[in-house]
């Protein structure tokens, strides 16, 4: 390693030399591409922030809140949900997550685990670490929250831990839990693992060397002596002294102050680049042992929230997190490199921003808290990268983003849903799919052959599948659709880019297909009945910004006029009317440390909508 130094009148800048490529450690990470940032302000900003997402990301809801009926959710009907963890044991993802029963850091608090063999259908909840209380010394109960930046550590001897810390920012609280997953799916006995230096209350379970499995043991030795992995622990860590023992990182800033939220990739040589919220970055080429002061990325453009960093299967890095310059947490986005230091083609991951549907303390909207898969906590089949986050901190929802990631399609489609699995990947396809209003293939309804099947139970939320497809000046889409019922409307639109919906087209309640002919005016062309299967194609000039709509061969639409500008290169099918701003106003109201406005009818399900579609291509 060849350390060069540079010394000019207002800086010093090191450059470490590390695989043929510079390190600045004035900047260790930086984004070279124009595109860095996105239009979502937090009021009126745009849920997708007027970017291209990354082809056939599919986002899946892992847990729905539900006050009323906790047996449909986790069993408690807590509405405040966040900070999830993900991990690949034993042919199973696991995610953990914490959970209040309103809004953040309001007592008391648990932390719940649920499991996934496929990464889509995801178990009931369950309590992995339960409610903690103390009492004082007139028998008053005090309730604790839980507050961490980790979830999972595989050990060298192949054991699975779980953890958890009782307590709330810098430390303050009980400590450290710690548990094992056995094989089976159990759970093991909770244990502290390391208890707060200033905690002097009783503790409710014992130390971990009590175990009389020395498996265990070992399991929770190999992580305190790993100086990399317990790098999370950080920002809980009370005592300035303390961290400098434990931890061996340089102050922040010039600041003794813990790192939040830390994250790390490991590039070829072994260098490891380590992310901090707020887009602190920091390396160490010995394994922890020593770590560079850690520096703000600033052309990481970033309103707040974590920060993700991985390493690919195919050797490329990514960085997934909100690119935003307001307080918006909107949308979800990823950006590549070839060296885990460049970082280019920002594209979306999740795009959606629902009504929040509970009051709660500190529930910033949108899709947020982003983690991936920590080295060495598993690597699921496939070269997908795999992402867990809290939707505006309420509910969980997992991406399997396609490897690699790329945001254009540049050949003709041809999509034959026979050739896929029904309830597995749709591939090429985005899909959002909520819990009530899932997307997925399917027996087609009518015909033995497999179809993409859209369903829609959700009063505040919607089913949506989009396909990207090759950007011409002229094209045709050709699709089949039929309608099982539909009390909810369709929307079929084809966007640019930049998000703008230049054809649109609804299937409203009454079985009426609409076309919009410029930007207001909707005109009807065919009755749907259900039960049939209906051929659509739509042909556009995006130069003319002319378009045409055939129903079963015939031409109902003529030289209609774009609704917005730009060239077509994807289409959406949405179970709902667009939306464009979110429920911030509630947010920043002044009320939002006061109860009342939880929506009407949330925990109830709606008449289900169905959709069917299949026989998809552009002009071939």
């Amino acid at each position: 390693m060849i350390i060069k130094l540079s010394v000019t009148l207002f800086a010093l800048v090191i450059v470490v030399f590390a695989m043929g490529q510079e390190i600045d450690l004035k900047e260790p990470v930086k984004y070279v591409g124009t595109d860095h940032t996105s239009n979502s302000d937090y009021i009126n900003g745009y849920h997708d922030g007027q970017m291209r997402p990354a082809v056939g990301v599919q986002n899946y809801q892992i847990f729905r809140a539900n006050r009323s009926y906790p047996e449909k959710s986790d069993g408690l009907g807590w509405t405040y949900n966040h900070a999830p963890n993900l991990a690949y044991w034993n042919n199973r993802f696991y995610c953990h997550y914490l959970a209040n029963p309103t809004g953040e850091h309001i007592a008391p608090g648990a932390t719940l685990i649920t499991s996934s063999a496929d990464g889509k259908n995801w178990d009931k909840p369950q309590l992995i670490f339960p409610i903690y209380y103390t009492t004082d010394s007139n028998a008053n109960i005090n309730f604790m929250y839980m507050h961490q930046r980790m979830g999972f550590y595989v050990a060298p001897n192949g054991r699975l831990l779980t953890m958890g810390f009782y307590g709330a920012h810098y430390g303050v609280g009980a400590g450290r839990v710690v548990r094992e997953i056995y094989e089976n799916g159990e759970f093991g006995p909770i244990y502290f693992i390391r208890i707060n230096d200033n905690w002097e209350k009783e503790l409710r379970y014992p130390f971990f060397t009590e175990s009389a499995d020395s498996g265990f043991v070992a399991a929770c030795n190999a992580f305190l002596n790993d100086k990399v992995k317990r790098m999370q622990w950080w920002e809980e860590h009370r005592l300035a002294e303390d961290r400098k023992d434990f931890f061996r990182v340089p102050p922040i800033d010039g600041k003794e102050r813990p790192g939040q939220a830390f994250c790390f990739y490991t590039l070829p040589d072994s260098t490891i680049v380590g992310f901090f919220k707020s887009r602190w970055v920091t390396t160490s080429n010995d394994n922890g042992n020593t770590w560079t002061a850690p520096v703000q990325c600033n052309t990481l453009t970033y309103g707040g929230a974590k920060i993700w960093g991985q390493r690919l299967d195919n050797g490329q890095y990514a960085l997934v997190y909100n690119p935003t310059n307001s307080m918006a947490r909107h949308p979800l986005s990823i950006a590549t490199s070839n060296d885990g230091l460049h970082f280019n083609n920002l594209l979306n991951v999740h795009t959606e921003v629902p009504v929040k549907r509970f009051w709660g303390m500190e529930k910033r909207p949108g899709p947020q808290y982003m983690r991936g898969i920590v080295e060495g906590n598993g690597n699921p089949p496939g070269d997908d990268m795999w992402v867990v986050y809290s939707v505006s901190k309420e509910d969980m929802w997992i991406a399997r983003i396609p490897v690699p990631v790329q945001g254009e399609v540049t050949q003709p489609v041809n999509d034959n849903f026979n050739e896929m699995i029904p309830g597995g990947v749709v591939a090429n396809w985005n899909i959002y799919s909520p819990r009530w209003c899932p997307v997925e293939v399917s027996k087609s309804p009518s015909h033995p052959e497999n179809v993409l099947c859209l369903k829609d139970a959700d009063p505040y939320d919607y089913a949506k599948a989009v396909r990207v497809f090759a950007r011409k000046a002229e094209n045709t889409i050709h699709f089949q659709l039929f309608t099982e019922s539909n009390p909810e409307l369709l929307a079929i639109e084809l966007l640019a880019a930049n998000g703008a919906r230049c054809i649109q087209l609804q299937l409203d309640s009454n079985g009426q297909l609409l076309a919009k002919n410029g930007e207001n005016r909707l005109t009807e062309l065919y009755e749907f009945k259900a039960g049939q299967w209906v051929s659509i194609d739509v042909w556009f000039n995006a130069e003319n910004e002319k378009y045409q709509v055939s129903i079963n061969g015939k031409t109902l639409a003529k030289d209609f006029q774009f609704a917005a500008e730009g060239s077509p290169e994807r289409i959406e099918f949405r179970t709902g009317e667009y939306r464009l701003t979110d429920d911030v106003q509630k947010f920043k109201s002044g009320d939002k440390y006061k109860p009342g406005w939880d929506e009407p009818g949330a925990d109830e399900r709606v008449p289900e909508a169905v959709f069917y579609l299949k026989e998809f291509y552009t002009e071939r």
